[in-house]
């Protein structure tokens, strides 16, 4: 069977679309979207759709301006109406330029869908594609969702975004449009290893297929597999979250840990991440993240507390309570210095306008700020940060400690700054920093403790006394 001939096989089994709706294909003028723009434009009348042309000009090569008239030409010639934007340069950022482009892209797609009426959005998305993101995934780490990779078909707006070609490897998809003299542009930047995904696509993936030559169909037999369990495991959940959860909105929700911690941990596990990514559409929740969670839920003896996530999420226990919600804020995890607050890992936290930090792990260590290292053990955790209070002492090494009070006069920190000075302690009540001034001594006996790292960025030089700031 040709490709042309089993793409047609797929569109008919899926069922997509129905013959004559209008669908939006986003081409870029490579030979993976000029593929699939042909083999649509070649389906049978009984499953051809209405193609709507997508295009947008990033204008961040010269050859954009080929291109874009090299598409315009080609929608005319074929009778196919061509939506198209241009991402003007001074629209570009100073770095995250991809992740940018993206999210301009994606919104104008959303536009034109919108415009258009249509409910489908296609790429050209292969197996190779897959294959790439899944490696990505695993040598980054995270959630287990995240593993699913690029998904066939989801929710995109208020439609659906389908991606037909995934069962398709990148050289079957060349090879046909050889064959069928299908003319398209190559970026020349997909060939610098400076990008990472461009390191797994030359360097890691043409090494497993020559260990396995169905490397492809087996990581797609695999996603789609974890797919269909994650989905099931979704179903099984509900009921409980319909017990034991109260939407009070679309980003706030209040949780009965009382009705819930009736369940296996691992089941409050599941309904929580349930919680925070299908209900509230917290974006990237991470793995630490829900752990924070579990030692908040699981931390009966301080029945109150609070996180602070990224872009405003933050979670509150109060008693049998938990509540999670959205609020505005200032600064990406900028808790209030008046009270306490638990320390997420792996996460940046901004006391001022020119200080943050972070505790973290040895496979998250940023390469920047200055650097001390922590050992503790399980029982020291949740990390929390408050304030000075009076009797405070800090471990200076062997077995000397000092006050705060006096580490602060030796900092030479004016009053109104030792004020606002907070310290990073432990679940146990140990002070490990006064952050911005000094840290504790590392313990002589590490042997049996897990290291981590704070790290501490002070954007004033040493008289603003980092990190105690006077607003």
């Amino acid at each position: 069977m040709d490709l042309q001939a089993h793409f047609n096989l797929i569109v008919k089994q899926k069922d997509w679309w129905q013959a004559g709706e209008k669908v939006v294909i986003a081409v870029s003028t490579g030979v993976d979207s000029m593929t699939l723009l042909s083999l649509l434009m070649h389906l049978p009348v009984s499953e051809r759709p209405k193609i709507i042309v997508a295009y947008v000009d990033h204008q961040l090569r010269e050859q954009s301006v080929v291109e874009t008239h090299f598409i315009h030409d080609y929608c005319q010639s074929h009778g196919l109406q061509l939506e198209q934007a241009v991402w003007q340069p001074k629209m570009h950022p100073k770095s995250g330029t991809e992740a940018a482009a993206r999210t301009f892209r994606y919104n104008f797609f959303r536009k034109i869908l919108r415009k258009t009426g249509s409910r489908y959005l296609l790429t050209a998305h292969h197996g190779d594609d897959l294959a790439e993101t899944v490696l990505m995934k695993l040598v980054r780490g995270g959630q287990l969702s995240s593993l699913v990779g690029i998904s066939e078909a989801r929710d995109f707006d208020e439609g659906m975004l389908v991606r037909p070609l995934l069962g398709f490897s990148k050289e079957q998809l060349r090879n046909f449009a050889v064959s069928k003299n299908i003319k398209w542009y190559e970026d020349v930047t997909n060939q610098e290893l400076s990008v990472q995904r461009n390191r797994i696509r030359h360097e890691v993936v043409p090494i497993l297929k020559q260990e396995n030559s169905k490397l492809l169909p087996h990581i797609h037999s695999y996603t789609t597999q974890l797919a269909t369990v994650l989905t099931a495991l979704a179903e099984l959940i509900e009921p409980i979250i319909k017990s034991t959860v109260t939407v009070s909105d679309h980003q706030t929700v209040r949780i009965d840990l009382d009705s819930l911690k009736k369940h296996s941990p691992d089941v409050v596990q599941l309904a929580i991440q349930q919680v925070m990514e299908r209900i509230l559409h917290i974006p990237d929740v991470s793995i630490n993240q829900v752990v924070s969670v579990l030692r908040l839920v699981d931390h009966d003896e301080t029945p109150q507390g609070q996180l602070d996530f990224e872009d405003g999420w933050k979670v509150r226990r109060e008693y049998q309570v938990l509540t999670i919600l959205k609020q505005p804020q200032n600064f990406v995890g900028n808790p209030e210095k008046s009270r306490t607050f638990m320390v997420i890992l792996d996460r940046w936290y901004s006391l001022n306008e020119s200080f943050k930090f972070g505790v973290f792990s040895d496979e998250h260590l940023p390469n920047m700020g200055k650097k001390h290292d922590l050992y503790l053990a399980d029982d020291d955790f949740p990390l929390s940060v408050r304030p000075v209070t009076v009797g405070d002492r800090i471990s200076i090494g062997q077995g000397r400690h000092q006050k705060v009070g006096r580490v602060l006069i030796n900092a030479k920190v004016p009053n109104p700054r030792r004020k606002r000075a907070q310290v990073l302690v432990t679940n146990r009540g140990t002070i490990l920093s006064v952050l911005g001034v000094k840290n504790s001594a590392v313990p002589e006996d590490t042997a049996n403790l897990r290291h981590w790292c704070l790290i501490e960025i002070n954007e004033n030089n040493i008289s603003e006394r980092k990190g105690i700031s006077d607003e």
